[in-house]
């Protein structure tokens, strides 16, 4: 692999180490698989794919830290979720909500797990299983443990909430070649993305409901 440019380590700025991360985001979600090339990442960027190697050591690394910039913030929003004020029942809308806009503004994120989880290397799937999957779990399981100390909630399997959870939410966005042939609809737009929230909350909590 070239050597940056002096061109182009000129760049070597915060906001270089962005573009490359929006670039390969976009491109991602624009094409709608996480297969794409440094060269398509480099001539999105407008920079010298050896930056890739210069800033996150491997395209993989690259994957991680955009996976970081990503989901970072969310993940920073989980534990004050399970200590809110609330009922269960609200921050488990919440957290469904959350789960949902995410996968609608970043439809890559769970193929992107996938592939670091188990093509990547074990190096990545423990990053990716303690950094990303392992806090979710836990902040289900929070509130689902809390939710059934109130009596809101029947005792659920948290492995068995956490992958109905999260693979509704990912196949809607997955699953967009199904929305259009089948179904006609060509864009998960804001008030499909409502509905989608409004149908999983209630299919969940009436499961969870006591009799």
């Amino acid at each position: 692999m070239a050597r940056p440019s002096r061109k182009n380590m000129d760049a070597d700025t915060p906001s270089a180490r962005d573009q490359l991360l929006d670039a390969t985001g976009a491109l991602m979600t624009e094409q709608r698989t996480i297969d794409i090339s440094l060269a398509e990442i480099a001539e999105r960027s407008g920079l010298n794919s050896a930056l890739v190697k210069y800033y996150f050591g491997s395209k993989n690394g690259l994957l991680v830290a955009l996976l970081r910039k990503v989901l970072g913030p969310r993940m920073a929003e989980l534990e004050p979720l399970v200590h809110a004020p609330m009922a269960p029942n609200e921050k488990l809308r919440i957290h469904i909500n959350g789960v949902v806009n995410t996968y609608f503004k970043y439809p890559y994120v769970n193929r992107l797990m996938h592939y670091l989880m188990t093509e990547a290397g074990q190096e990545y799937g423990k990053i990716i299983a303690e950094e990303f999957a392992r806090p979710l779990v836990d902040t289900q399981s929070a509130i689902l443990k809390e939710g059934q100390s109130k009596g809101l909630f029947l005792e659920t399997d948290p492995l068995m909430f956490y992958f109905h959870l999260v693979g509704a939410c990912d196949y809607l966005f997955f699953g967009r070649a199904t929305l259009d042939h089948v179904f006609g609809v060509q864009e998960v737009t804001q008030d499909l993305k409502r509905r989608y929230v409004d149908h999983i909350y209630q299919t969940l909590t009436k499961g969870l409901a006591p009799a």
